[in-house]
């Protein structure tokens, strides 16, 4: 498995942002790959700084690595292997308390909205069910931030 990554991005500025360089800074971590990357692309062609992860073990390994200059924003989704989005969730509450994260989840079919909905009671900011658009994620993201 692979580290966690990090991808810079065209340099938009955000308000609200705690990195010190005027850009939101946001962890993207699911277990599918193909997903991961358009989420990140999609993130950092709209202006953001993305860190990415493929479970919630190596998402938590990304936070605490930036212990002090926290991320803006988490992007996470529920079932992975390994910690999943629910146990990365209650992880990070430890840590951040009221650090945004939205919950994204392809999931089973018939389960997908009670484990959403379970990431919301949590804490999450909003659950979106993939498959989602970019301009979906986007006014997520924007939405969460603001």
């Amino acid at each position: 498995m692979a580290a966690p990554t990090q991808g810079r991005c065209n340099g938009a500025r955000r308000a609200g942002n705690r990195n010190g360089a005027g850009m939101a800074v946001i962890l993207v971590i699911d277990d599918d790959e193909d997903v991961r990357d358009v989420i990140s692309m999609t993130l950092a062609r709209a202006g953001y700084e993305v860190e990415t992860a493929e479970d919630g073990d190596k998402g938590m390994m990304a936070v605490k690595g930036r212990l002090g200059t926290p991320f803006d924003l988490v992007v996470c989704d529920i079932f992975m292997p390994g910690k999943d989005g629910i146990e990365f969730l209650g992880s990070l509450r430890e840590l951040y308390p009221t650090l945004p994260v939205i919950a994204v989840t392809g999931g089973f079919t018939g389960v997908k909205k009670p484990y959403a909905d379970s990431m919301t009671a949590m804490g999450a900011v909003q659950s979106l069910l993939k498959p989602f658009t970019p301009a979906e994620l986007l006014t997520a993201v924007e939405s969460a931030l603001n």
